[in-house]
């Protein structure tokens, strides 16, 4: 298993590298990723190029048997090239034109960029693509941002031509009438920033399709700009994997569209202090089932980050819990950022390996070096290991973006939250979740959530419905299918693509005013006012944000209805319909912690899924190898010491002494504590 994360040699002078090399190897690292930042160094001119202090390192890493993923350094433009060639700087939505600076500075449409980026790649792939310990190419880095420059605009207007056909198309399907935005040709269409149409109500603009679009197009974008690196890689290198870095809670890229074009699946994992573990999970879970193979954890800070308002210590242990959290969800390898800190810049704080003073006794480096020591004894049993999930849910990059453009029903409506609160609930419940794209292959699941999907093309709605004809169990929630693939409201019977196999017509939606719940009550049970725990958790099943005003068919069975309070007491909320050989479950409302666990519990129980009691806190998830083998990763996400009862027979691989535990014996979990069952 990898382990190991980004070394930037060049913030230190080259004395201090044997010391670092020394103190890696005592930490059990086997891997570093190197030249991430280095283009102003590789090529000083545009003539130049420069490899002497790379391949000083490169050597020194390799004669201390280190494996490498080789950067391409294409994250940061030199200065030479933003002052010659000014094509490559980006223009913001705003309008203003961006000088020399920052990182991911540059247009991903602009040729001089892509040349001289393709060019860099390909001299890597030709001096190191012969190494026996490169293990990975990694393109750029952490892809963020949008431009609206010139480039983009012209862009645009061809991508736009090749998805539409004419512009009367694109007037018919965007619904320029309305305002008057008719177009006469391409030529007068522009990125919408804020001098145009995402003037309106920021960053909502008049015509949603046209920020729809513009978010597809820049994706096309920014992964036209990787593949030329790629391709120039490819050119010399036909077989080690290339890969980037992605990032989680990040809308602005679509990751599951990037996914064909990238040989493994790695992203950069910073939880907040105070982030709930199932978010994190979530993620973990989202970028595992991009390509349905392990991922790699390609950074994670040792110990604190350094772009929050507060930047906390982990605490003792919760190290060590994060990175085997990866790994039950899927991690093939536990990388940092970083080796070494900084001595200068703005991460100069963020955490690391090896502390700016360079000791070994800092608490960081004791809780690194113990976790190398426990993966170099097990991580070879895990390496290619994965979950097997019953359930799947659905998340979709169109329905995100799409929500955040609306203008309406409410501004406390949020995709990306809506999800998540669904997750919770099955991670509690310890189940195993797969989240997929709207084109995943949903015949291998039993259940298939589809929260807030919001953007339901009839491709996507004929899968589902199909799915449900032929046994499977389907879940759609308040907001569900109401736009086609262009933002424009599907006609007919809300939800209108599943109108049928819903078995429901919503016939309105109220949108509540912030903190305002209102009571449900679960099998014809009487309403209940909504009070609070002693922990000020709401103890009884509430609706919130939105509601429908749910007209059900004759055949559909109501599960819930709306407590006192509204002018819909009384009405339906939640319903179930069995259409063909599956069944479909509708929740009108968003739902709070306790409606959520009443509901989801009894979808998985209709569906014969068990849920994996626990006490709060603790996490349970399975691994298979290929050969049938399960490694059973028991976490105490908390930090407080909990108990747990052992779910299966099997041997504790992270115990001193491993001993044979029988399943139900009860154990207790230290704070962070961690156990791996085989």
């Amino acid at each position: 298993m990898l382990y190991g994360g980004d070394y930037n040699p060049e913030q230190w002078p080259r004395d201090v590298w044997e010391h670092d090399m020394r103190l890696l190897r005592e930490a059990s690292i086997n891997e570093v990723t190197l030249n991430v930042f280095s283009w102003a160094a590789l090529q000083p001119d545009e003539q130049t190029y420069d490899f002497s202090r790379l391949d000083d390192i490169v050597e020194l890493v390799s004669n201390n048997g280190m494996q490498i993923i080789m950067a391409t350094s294409t994250g940061a433009l030199p200065a030479w090239m933003s002052f010659k060639y000014p094509d490559v700087e980006r223009v913001d939505f705003d309008g203003r034109k961006h000088r020399h600076g920052a990182r991911q500075n540059a247009c991903p449409n602009s040729p001089t960029y892509r040349r001289y980026a393709a060019e860099l790649a390909g001299k890597l792939a030709e001096r190191y693509s012969s190494l026996d310990n490169l293990v990975a190419w990694h393109v750029s880095n952490e892809y963020e941002g949008m431009c609206y420059c010139p480039n983009c605009a012209r862009a645009y207007r061809d991508w736009l031509r090749g998805r539409y056909g004419s512009i009367d198309h694109l007037n018919s399907v965007w619904g320029t009438d309305f305002w008057g935005h008719t177009y006469d040709s391409f030529d007068q269409i522009y990125p919408p920033d804020r001098a145009g149409d995402g003037s309106y109500d920021d960053p909502c603009a008049v015509l949603p399709a046209a920020s729809l679009d513009y978010a597809r197009f820049f994706d096309d974008s920014v992964i036209g700009a990787y593949k030329v690196e790629k391709e120039a890689i490819r050119n010399v290198d036909q077989h080690t994997p290339i890969t980037t870095n992605f990032m989680g809670n990040f809308y602005q890229y679509d990751y599951q569209h990037w996914a064909k074009d990238i040989d493994i699946a790695a992203w950069d994992c910073y939880p907040r202090l105070g982030t709930p573990p199932s978010d994190t999970a979530f993620w973990h879970d989202v970028i595992r089932c991009l390509k349905q193979r392990p991922f790699l954890l390609m950074e994670q800070t040792p110990s604190r980050m350094n772009w929050m308002p507060y930047n906390a210590l982990k605490r003792p242990g919760q190290m060590r819990q994060q990175s085997w959290q990866a790994i039950a969800h899927g991690a093939d390898s536990v990388q940092f950022f970083q080796m070494r800190r900084s001595r200068y810049g703005c991460e100069k704080f963020h955490g690391a390996v090896i502390d700016a003073d360079g000791t070994d006794k800092t608490r960081t480096f004791q809780e690194v070096a113990a976790l190398g020591r426990e993966l170099a004894q097990v991580g070879s049993l895990i390496v290619g290991s994965m979950p097997k999930a019953r359930v799947a849910m659905v998340f979709d990059w169109s329905s995100w973006r799409g929500l955040r453009n609306a203008i309406g029903p409410s501004t406390d409506l949020d995709y990306l939250r809506e999800a998540k609160a669904m997750y919770a609930e099955l991670y509690r419940r310890n189940i195993s979740v797969d989240v997929v794209s709207a084109d995943a292959d949903f015949s291998v699941y039993d259940v298939v959530l589809a929260p807030t999907l919001y953007i339901v093309s009839e491709h996507h709605a004929a899968r589902l419905n199909d799915y449900v004809q032929h046994g499977g169990t389907l879940v759609l929630t308040v907001m569900s299918a109401i736009s086609d693939e262009h933002d424009v409201l599907h006609q007919g019977f809300t939800p209108a693509p599943f109108h049928e196999t819903s078995g429901v017509w919503t016939m309105e939606t109220d949108a509540l005013a912030p903190d305002c719940t209102v009571p449900l009550c679960f099998g014809g049970g009487a309403s209940k006012s909504i009070e609070a725990d002693a922990d000020h958790h709401e103890s009884e099943p509430a609706g919130r944000v939105l509601c429908d005003i749910v007209v059900p068919d004759d055949d559909t069975e109501v599960l819930a209805t709306y407590g006192e309070g509204q002018f819909y007491a009384g009405k339906p909320a939640i319903t179930r319909h069995r259409e063909g050989s599956g069944l479909c479950y509708y929740a009108g409302t968003f739902l709070n912690v306790p409606a959520m666990r009443e509901f989801i519990g009894s979808v998985l129980a209709e569906a014969g899924i068990p849920t994996i009691e626990t006490d709060p806190g603790v996490s349970i998830n399975t691994r298979y190898t290929q050969a049938g083998e399960a490694l059973t990763f028991i976490i105490n996400d908390t930090a407080e010491p909990r108990t747990v009862a052992i779910p299966r027979d099997g041997v504790d691989l992270l115990a001193q002494a491993p001993v044979a535990l029988k399943a139900g014996v009860a154990t207790q979990l230290p704070p962070f504590g961690v156990m791996l069952l085989r």
